[in-house]
């Protein structure tokens, strides 16, 4: 574990803010690393900004996440990573998918994509307009982006699958890339399947050590660790997860159904 210090705190909605660090990380997109909050607990984010002064973006929902959310620059934290199996960007058209903060781990795989050439096409889902996480920044990157909204207040009424069964109804691609809400990635799933389409998703489960060993966040029936042989996983291998979609597991290992 090494000290890193906060740069600065950018509020991004109302339950979500981004930290960004004095730090160089240069990782793959997709990637993780485990934090450590003095005083609370050692949490896993991903990285939604990659390379200098590499930043994180938590939502709040807990007792560490809110004491994330009031952080100021200057103060020091503990961070060991990156770790985990990140994106790999295949083919020259792709089709990225990200729900509610699922967008900080995909907003860095687009940008590395359109940095290679490629062609990047992104559906943003959220709640509501306020919700909306990085359209400008994709858009300044070179994306193109389809914004969803449930309450129809801004974008396209509706959910991220139904824009993306839409969009393949016209158009094929070479890859698709996922991560959100797991009811909205079992969906994906279905949809990707119609169309033969190879796909990547980012999984979230309960992390204790994040190097494998505690195994935690074991996969039922696949036996793949999250924290190694993931966060992303292919579409055949998700096939193999009995969990996928159903449940969680707590820090018992209880399981927690969505």
């Amino acid at each position: 574990m090494r000290t890193v210090e906060v740069k600065e705190v950018i509020k991004e909605t109302k339950n979500i803010v981004t930290i960004r660090l004095k730090e160089e990380i240069n990782s793959l997109p997709g990637q993780f690393v485990m934090l450590w909050v003095p005083r609370y607990d050692e949490k896993p984010f991903t990285l939604s900004y990659i390379g200098k002064n590499a930043g994180i973006t938590v939502l709040k929902k807990g007792e560490t996440t809110a004491r994330i959310h009031e952080f100021k620059g200057g103060e020091l934290l503990g961070l060991r990573g990156p770790f985990g199996r990140g994106y790999k960007l295949i083919g020259e058209k792709l089709i990225f998918v990200g729900g509610g903060v699922g967008m900080a781990t995909i907003a860095p795989a687009v940008e590395k994509a359109i940095e290679e050439g490629k062609e990047a096409t992104v559906i943003i889902g959220a709640v509501t307009k306020s919700e909306v996480l990085f359209e400008k920044r994709l858009k300044k990157a070179g994306a193109r982006v389809i914004v969803t909204t449930d309450d129809g207040s801004y974008g396209i009424k509706g959910f991220t699958t139904d824009a993306l069964k839409k969009i393949l109804k016209k158009e094929s691609f070479d890859h698709c890339y996922t991560c959100g809400p797991e009811k909205m990635m079992v969906r994906i799933f279905e949809i990707i399947k119609e169309h033969s389409l190879p796909t990547q998703f980012a999984l979230e489960r309960y992390f204790k050590c994040g190097i494998g060993l505690c195994g935690a966040c074991v996969l039922d029936d696949g036996g793949k660790r999250i924290c190694r042989e993931g966060p992303v996983f292919r579409e055949f291998e998700v096939a193999n997860f009995k969990d996928f979609g159903k449940y969680a597991r707590d820090a018992a290992g209880r399981k927690i159904y969505w």
